[in-house]
Formats: C-alpha cells, sequence, structure tokens
C-alpha cells in the first residue's frame, strides 16, 4: 500500500465508553491535554539496518510501565545489544504515562493510533525481520525466536483471556471483514492464513510497506500485513505461542470498509458465513464459518428486498413499497422466493437464509449480508450514496446513467444503469375510462412534500384544467384543482390514462445524474402523455412522441395549451407496448437474476461447480 494511500489519515472518534466485555479495552476519558499527530509513511527507500533482527514495541498511551518488561524479553531473546524501540500511540483518548528516561522511545511523544507507531518505530530504518509487540501481549523467549526465524510475514498464536485462541485473520468471504481465527489448533492444524491481526508479529524487513492509519486495530495490522506479504511473495504462518491481556473493541469507519472492500476480487478461503450483527458506525457485518441454510438451490434462491420504508401504516403508502412488491412479484415469476424488509428489518437474525440481499437504495444505507450475495440498486437521493457505499457491495446499479458512470469512475468500481421501471399488469390503456373525472385535463399526483413543486405551482399561475392528488394541497392549489388525497393503485392507473397531459418533476440530484421518475415510465405504460423538468441525458434513455420537457414557464404553457396536438391512440398503445417491453419490472428482473448468479458463482465457485457438474 503506497504512502499516500486514503487509509493513513484518521479522524478522532467522540470518546467512548468502556465495554465491559472479557478481555476487550475500557476507553477512558483523556485526563492529560497532548499533541498526538498522524504518521503517514515513512522514508522511501527506508534504511536497512545491519541487525539480524528490530524489535518495535508498541504500547498504548496508558500502559508505558509495561514497557520494560517486553524490552527485556527482547533483549533476552537476540542479546543485550539487539536494536529494540519503543513507541506509544493514543487509542480512544487513552491519557498519556510519563516517558521512562530509560528506555528505548523512539519518539518522546506519542501519535495517533496503532498504524502511525508503527510507521513512526520504523522510520529509522530496520534489519533484516521486523519482530512487533504489544504492551498487552505476553511472550516468552522461544515465540521470539520462531518469529524472527520465520522468514515470511509471521503471527503468533494467541491466547485471549476469554480462552480463545486468535491465528490470525482468514478471509472467509471476499469483500467481508475477515475472521479472526478463534479454532483451536488441534482441530484445524492452523499453520497459514490471510494476514496477521493480533500484534505480536514479524515482517521481513525488505518487504516492509507503510501501515494504514485505521481506527480498528484488527483490521489495521491486517491490511498492513497482508500489504507485506503480497510484496514478499511468501504465505502469513502462524509459529509460536503467546497470551493477551486485553484487546482493543472493534472501530469501523468509512476506510476501514474500504480496506477490506478492496479484496473483493480475491478466491475465498471458505465458503459458507454467517453474518454478525453491524459493528458501527458504518455497518460492517464480522463474519464467521457456518453452514447456509438456503430455502433453495442456485435456480430458485431466496431474496431479501431491503426497503427504506417504516413498517406498518406509517410506510405503507411509500412508493418503496410499490417498487419492492413489483419487483418481487417479477422475481417471483422467474421462479425466485422473496421477502421484502423494510427498515426494522434490514438485519434479522435468520437473514442466514437468504441468497441475495438486494439494497433498494432509498433513504436509509443499508448494512450488506455477507452471508450472501449482495446487490445494490441505487434508485434515489443519489447524493447520500458514498463511494465506501458502492465499494461494499458485490455489484451496484443505478437508475440515473449521468450518476451511474460518474460514481464508477470516482469510486473505482463498475456501476451499471438500471432504470426504474413500471408494471404492465396495472398501468396499461386499457385503465383509460372517458368518464373518469380525470379524462381530458392535466393531471398530478403526488404530495407537496412539504416544499414547493415548481411544476405544479407553474400550472396554476398558467390556469391550466389542472387537478392535483395527493395529501397537503388544500390551501396550496385553487379548490377546484383539488382531486383526492388517495388513489388506489388501479386509480392511479386510470387517472394517468385518461388524462390530457400529466405532470412530472424531479429532485434536484436526481435530474441532475439522470434518475427518470417512474412515475414517467408508469404514464407511459398506461398509453398517456406526460410533461416533465429537464433529467440530465433523458433523450438518450426515453425518446418517445408521448413524452416531453418543459425548460421554462413559457414551454409548460405550450405544452398544456388544449389545441395543442398529441400522438393519436394507435401511437400511445405503440409507445405502451415498447415500455412494457423494455421497461417493465420482468425486465429489471431478468437483469438481476443474471447478476446475482454471476456474483453467486465468483463468490462460491466450486459449490457451482458441483451443481453444475455433479459427480456420478
Amino acid at each position: 500500500m503506497a504512502a499516500g494511500s486514503g487509509w493513513f489519515g484518521r479522524r478522532r472518534r467522540p470518546d467512548a465508553t468502556a465495554s465491559g466485555h472479557p478481555g476487550l479495552e475500557a476507553r477512558p476519558v483523556s485526563a492529560t491535554a497532548a499533541s498526538v499527530v498522524p504518521v503517514a509513511g515513512f522514508p522511501d527507500p527506508l534504511p536497512q539496518l545491519d541487525h539480524d533482527v528490530t524489535v518495535l514495541v508498541t504500547t498504548r498511551s496508558d500502559r508505558h510501565a509495561e514497557v520494560p518488561r517486553l524490552v527485556s524479553v527482547a533483549r533476552d531473546a537476540f542479546g543485550r545489544g539487539v536494536d529494540v524501540r519503543a513507541v506509544s500511540y493514543v487509542a480512544d483518548a487513552s491519557p498519556i504515562d510519563p516517558f521512562g528516561r530509560r528506555l528505548p522511545w523512539a519518539r518522546p511523544e506519542p501519535v495517533d493510533g496503532l498504524g502511525s507507531a508503527i510507521n513512526a518505530g520504523v522510520a529509522a530504518g530496520v534489519g533484516r525481520t521486523l519482530v512487533l509487540l504489544d504492551t498487552s501481549v505476553s511472550v516468552e523467549v522461544p515465540a521470539l525466536h520462531a518469529l524472527a526465524a520465520a522468514g515470511s510475514v509471521a503471527q503468533a498464536r494467541v491466547r485471549m483471556p476469554d480462552g480463545t485462541i486468535r491465528s490470525g485473520a482468514r478471509l472467509l468471504r471476499p469483500g467481508a471483514l475477515p475472521w479472526s481465527d478463534n479454532r483451536a489448533d488441534t482441530v484445524t492444524g492452523v499453520d497459514t492464513v490471510f494476514a496477521a491481526d493480533q500484534p505480536v508479529l514479524s515482517v521481513p524487513g525488505a518487504a516492509l510497506v507503510p501501515a494504514p492509519g485505521l481506527p480498528d486495530e484488527r483490521m489495521t495490522l491486517t491490511a498492513w500485513t497482508r500489504a507485506v506479504a503480497d510484496g514478499d511473495g511468501g504465505p502469513v504462518r502462524v509459529v509460536g505461542e503467546a497470551t493477551r491481556s486485553v484487546e482493543a473493541g472493534r472501530t469501523v469507519d468509512a476506510a476501514t470498509v474500504d480496506a477490506f472492500s478492496a479484496w473483493s476480487d480475491r478466491a475465498p478461503e471458505g465458503n459458507r458465513v454467517v453474518a454478525g450483527p453491524p459493528l458501527p458506525p458504518w455497518g460492517a457485518r464480522p463474519v464467521s464459518p457456518g453452514a447456509h441454510v438456503t430455502g433453495g438451490d442456485a435456480e430458485h434462491l431466496t431474496w431479501s428486498l431491503k426497503i427504506a420504508a417504516p413498517a406498518g401504516p406509517e410506510g405503507d403508502g411509500w412508493g418503496d413499497v410499490h417498487f419492492a412488491a413489483e419487483l418481487a412479484g417479477a422475481l417471483e415469476r422467474l421462479g425466485q422466493h422473496v421477502r421484502v424488509d423494510r427498515r426494522d428489518a434490514h438485519v434479522r437474525d435468520d437473514d442466514a437464509s437468504d441468497d441475495v440481499t438486494l439494497v433498494i437504495r432509498g433513504l436509509d444505507r443499508v448494512p450488506p449480508n455477507p452471508a450472501s450475495v449482495n446487490l445494490l440498486w441505487v434508485i434515489s437521493h443519489p447524493d447520500d450514496v458514498r463511494d465506501t457505499e458502492l465499494r461494499s457491495f458485490d455489484a451496484a446499479f443505478a437508475a440515473g446513467p449521468v450518476w451511474a458512470a460518474n460514481a464508477a469512475e470516482r469510486s473505482g468500481v463498475p456501476v451499471r444503469t438500471l432504470l426504474q421501471a413500471t408494471e404492465p399488469a396495472v398501468f396499461h390503456p386499457g385503465a383509460r375510462s372517458a368518464d373518469d373525472a380525470d379524462a381530458d385535463r392535466v393531471v398530478f399526483v403526488g404530495s407537496t412534500r412539504g416544499t414547493a413543486r415548481p411544476v405544479v405551482s407553474d400550472a396554476v399561475s398558467l390556469g391550466a384544467d389542472l387537478r392535483v392528488h395527493g395529501p397537503g394541497w388544500d390551501g396550496t392549489v385553487p379548490a377546484a384543482m383539488l382531486g383526492a388525497t388517495s388513489l388506489s393503485r388501479a386509480g392511479v392507473a386510470r387517472a394517468y390514462a385518461s388524462a390530457r397531459v400529466v405532470l412530472n418533476d424531479h429532485w434536484p440530484d436526481m435530474a441532475a445524474g439522470g434518475f427518470v421518475s417512474n412515475r414517467v415510465f408508469d404514464v407511459l405504460a398506461s398509453g398517456g402523455v406526460v410533461v416533465t423538468d429537464p433529467v440530465a441525458g433523458l433523450s438518450g434513455v426515453l425518446d418517445v412522441p408521448t413524452l416531453a420537457v418543459a425548460g421554462s414557464r413559457d414551454e409548460l404553457a405550450a405544452l398544456l395549451d388544449p389545441a395543442r396536438p398529441w400522438p393519436s391512440g394507435a401511437e400511445r398503445a405503440a409507445v405502451a407496448e415498447r415500455i412494457a417491453a423494455e421497461h417493465s419490472f420482468d425486465a429489471r428482473a431478468r437483469v438481476l437474476l443474471g447478476a446475482a448468479r454471476a456474483e453467486r458463482t465468483r463468490l462460491h465457485p466450486r459449490a457451482e461447480r458441483t451443481r453444475l457438474h455433479p459427480r456420478p
């Protein structure tokens, strides 16, 4: 990892409280004000010293009293003249102990985090092997000899206060937070791992790269030692034994998510995993090995569609609910098993049974489920979606082609265009009724959204024969223009098919990103005419005679003129047929199913090969 990587910056989190969990480090409030700096990288090239071993003792700033113990064992192992140094670091606002004068401090002040401590400690150069020891660890001379002689990246097998074993990090599932291997070595015979994740380890000095400045200790060590091992070309071995008195709690931020998302293309070491609860604040979910409980085979997958709508009547009217229900129906017609999870069920106790998690991204960021294939479909509020979120999914789609292209270039991951859609079983020309109150009028269906909707206010100002359906319009438009406060789906379809013109508008960020509202598809599928505000790239995705853009009030006036000719009924029906074929939820479901199967094969190649080519 290059010294300029985004991993090196570290933003101080608010003070946290002690965990109380056995073996997890307490997080005290700082008692001493001091200047704490991040240390990004070290000299390039790093000086290579004529020593067999350099021992670096790292210590949290409130554990300075433990430094002499590790300096002593290092000298016992490698002689009184061993190159041994100590660096203090602040973590979670830890208080700062005095710096003892007789200790080999590399610098007389603490630095910001373990990654900075590693970089500061090796800046003067290293010997042929660097051995890293933290003051939370107890280790004896034989283990230090084994680490120094490993010949590649190595970690001691560490026994924790609760009796569990830490044998290093395993990448059980690409793109997921690596698992800290706690299997007993007598059962598994563990001798190599993906990376080291405990601070009692060794690395070849010639292959050393800067450590990342991540707030999560285990990911700092995992990312660092994996990068060293990639450069060195050797394995990460498990040698020797040690014990640890305390382990830092997990702290996940955007940089941490990006760190493990960078391994999304690596082959997995395991097969099926079980996902734990999300870790705040970024929602990464730890994994552990486990049998995968599934509702079907590779042809009949179990899907979970995650939407932002709340449970109960409060969320029943959200557009996300109708969108997800119609997509679910399309997937079920393809033989899939589907459930829709609203906001309160984004993480479930039984979600190991999900083969595919599809986040229909609206208002809420949803943590991926590492036990399944994870697909992201951004359909609204694109400005809320960050690059880290895109990188944490197996495949990403967006309903705005302009935004998708920009996001892909910015984030470095593919973002495929997948437009919003319509349900032709609901929206079709046959819904038209000449006797409907909306027949041959200008119609708008939607709420006020608590803000001005210029397309409606302009239509009112122009004296259009407007009829507005939806909540909140009473007192905003003339009483003669008020329709129903609520319409059924069939009622909406009838209004769209019967109206002379249907009005549509977009949130500014959606218009700029090319996100075409699903209302546009619904109107066109109904055989209706829609007038919308400008949307970036609209003509490139929808070029039909029943869609017009009003970029100004004058243009809107011309389009709403009752004398303006629009396509005939036969032409409208032809447009509706085309929309039903190209922009239905069935069409979108086929794309999503293809992506899910491709990602499933990538993530579980052995299982898929066995399914496709079973042994006789």
